[in-house]
């Protein structure tokens, strides 16, 4: 099991923290720093291998742990492992782990949210998938291919919250969890698609009756 050395990541809290609450861009920054690593210390094809087959079993585990049963997940960990299985090169099984971590957090964001109208469902699904951008009703109802006005009706009537207000409630937990690392206050307004400094504090706190900085304080003196 001398491979395990090779890959630390498998124990880092800050990877599984990204995984748990679905962020996207930062795991993809994450394995691509992984993986620059792995190219400078020339990790072997089967260390890599051996590796990838851990880590499909382990975010499996993980998605289990939230509710989905096994049943429903034997299709993509057979179908990843069958691809591992396959892959011939190194950079082909560095893209096939980004695919795995992605294809993973997306069942993740469809568990999150269930409603009984289905295109409540996808509208919801697009919110968190585009929580770092700026969102608009035009830009959501153009990509979903529907009315602004209907959307509007049917989101309010299901979720008792405007389209535009929930995405914001969505950027103010994400800015929470990151508020709780060592990500500094700005990089995270600019990461979560806010204007500027301002419309970040300002929004932060109309939600949750405090300033980035006080909650940071206070979470990390908690």
């Amino acid at each position: 099991m001398d491979y395990l050395s090779q890959d630390l990541t498998l124990f880092d809290p800050q990877l599984f923290f990204y995984f748990r609450n679905k962020y996207k861009p930062e795991i993809q920054n994450y394995l691509n720093e992984k993986h620059h690593h792995e190219i400078k210390n020339e990790i072997s094809l089967d260390d890599k291998r051996n590796l990838m087959f851990i880590w499909n079993g382990i975010l499996v585990k993980e998605i289990v742990h939230i509710g989905y049963t096994f049943e429903h997940l034997a299709n993509h960990y057979n179908s990843f492992y069958e691809k591992i299985k396959l892959s011939k090169d190194l950079e082909g099984l560095q893209s096939l782990e980004i695919s795995m971590f992605s294809k993973y957090i997306d069942i993740i964001i469809h568990q999150q949210e269930f409603t009984d109208h289905l295109l409540v469902n996808k509208i919801l699904h697009y919110l968190y998938l585009h929580i770092e951008d700026d969102v608009s009703l035009i830009k959501l109802t153009k990509a979903l291919n529907i009315s602004q006005s209907y959307a509007s009706r049917i989101f309010h009537e299901v979720m008792d919250t405007s389209i535009i207000k929930y995405s914001k409630y969505l950027k103010i937990e994400r800015a929470k969890a990151l508020l709780k690392t060592s990500e500094s206050i700005t990089n995270i307004g600019e990461k979560l698609g806010f204007y500027d400094q301002s419309h970040f504090s300002r929004t932060f706190k109309n939600l949750t009756g405090m300033s980035p900085q006080t909650y940071k304080t206070k979470e990390k003196n908690y």
